[in-house]
């Protein structure tokens, strides 16, 4: 029976310094975190919804949010064929322009101002001869990058 208890009375103790450490990390972390000065998204072609797009390896969804430092620059990697299409916010530099008109093209944007900045793609047509069908409705892409002072 003593040694349940010891064991009992040993796992209260981890258990709240371990929520302790996990609060206080938490806060910290979040507090010094700085915004990347690069990024980058890849577009894909898939069977479901059509196209999505991932930032830095995440998961490729249709809508996707970041943040980036004041004068960084995000990289558009396309395994199909798009045209970048920003909806909202100051102005950005192309390089070399926002159409990425085969596979495998890029482009590469810098962000100059802080602020919000909204995107979202032109898909192109599909290539001759490729018979990739897909599944239900073809997903709107759409990107908010926030900018930081």
């Amino acid at each position: 029976m003593k040694r349940l208890l010891i064991i009992l009375a040993g796992l209260s103790v981890g258990v709240g310094l371990t929520a302790g450490v996990a609060i206080t990390g938490t806060t910290n972390t979040q507090q010094g975190a700085k915004a990347p000065v690069k990024s980058t998204i890849t577009i894909r072609h898939q069977m479901r919804g059509c196209h999505a797009w991932s930032v830095n390896g995440s998961a490729y969804v249709a809508t996707q949010k970041t943040t980036l430092a004041h004068g960084g620059t995000i990289t558009f990697f396309d395994n199909d064929a798009h045209k970048l299409v920003k909806t909202s916010g100051p102005a950005v530099r192309y390089r070399p322009g926002p159409a990425m008109r085969h596979m495998s093209a890029s482009v590469r944007v810098t962000f100059t101002k802080a602020g919000v900045y909204k995107f979202t793609t032109k898909a192109g047509e599909d290539y001759p001869g490729m018979a990739m069908k897909t599944i239900g409705e073809d997903n709107v892409l759409r990107l908010t990058v926030r900018v930081s002072s």
